[in-house]
């Protein structure tokens, strides 16, 4: 799966950082990526786990905080689709 085959689909976008960023891929641009529909979720403030919290948002849906917001690539370790994530 390269990465334009996520484009309108909801991904999430694990950060370097204590953010976690899960909304509707919109546009790939040479420095960032822009997703619209965004659970913008900073992760010290729940004593939830990155995967519980992916479970849960799998399960019961997204709650959007964000219309939109542009991540910097440089920031982004990993994307894949809300759907790939495996509950434990």
């Amino acid at each position: 799966m390269g990465l334009k085959d996520y484009l309108n689909k909801i991904v999430v976008l694990d950060t370097d950082s204590r953010w976690l960023y899960i909304g509707t891929l919109k546009a790939i641009e040479e420095d960032c990526y822009t997703i619209e529909d965004v659970d913008a979720h900073d992760l010290k403030e729940t004593t939830t786990s990155r995967q519980n919290y992916l479970i849960e948002v799998n399960a019961h849906g997204l709650v959007v905080n964000r219309k939109m917001v542009r991540v910097c690539k440089e920031k982004v370790v990993g994307i894949s689709t809300l759907e790939e994530i495996l509950e434990k």
